[in-house]
């Protein structure tokens, strides 16, 4: 009995005392955590939120669908206001779009004409060249 009883109190206090390193290393660091980490916290615990009876309760007078009608009376009222002939866009159609686009390439000179670079034949000639068989693993 002698021989396990010393054993059996050792292991407690050793756990005893392992815990209470890791509790204030656990400490340490919340101690010297960032300033935003208390307020993250109070956010995942739920706190600082306002209660649900306490909100303020809608005005019957002030429904969100009551403004739109009233500003139905102003869209008519806009509308009225640009129905005016000076507010239409002035627009001269294809034959308008047609002069300004030939207005702005007359203003680049001649097109040059298109490029000649190389003919089939040159092409021809050039795939040749870089045409040489690939050596693989197998034919060795």
């Amino acid at each position: 009995m002698k021989n396990t009883a010393i054993p059996l109190l050792i292991v407690p206090v050793l756990f005893i005392a392992g815990c209470s390193s890791s509790f204030a290393k656990v400490r340490e660091t919340v101690n010297n955590a960032p300033a935003w980490y208390a307020e993250r916290r109070v956010e995942i615990r739920g706190e600082g939120y306002p209660d649900l009876s306490t909100l303020p309760k809608v005005d019957p007078d002030n429904v969100p669908g009551t403004t739109l009608k009233a500003q139905l009376g102003r869209g008519n009222e806009l509308a009225i206001e640009f129905a005016d002939p000076r507010a239409e866009v002035a627009v001269g159609g294809a034959e308008e779009i047609r002069a300004i686009a030939a207005s702005m390439i007359g203003g680049f000179g001649n097109i040059p004409p298109e490029p000649d670079f190389l003919t089939e034949a040159e092409i021809a000639a050039i795939r040749s060249k870089f045409n040489v068989p690939r050596v693989t693993q197998d034919e060795f």
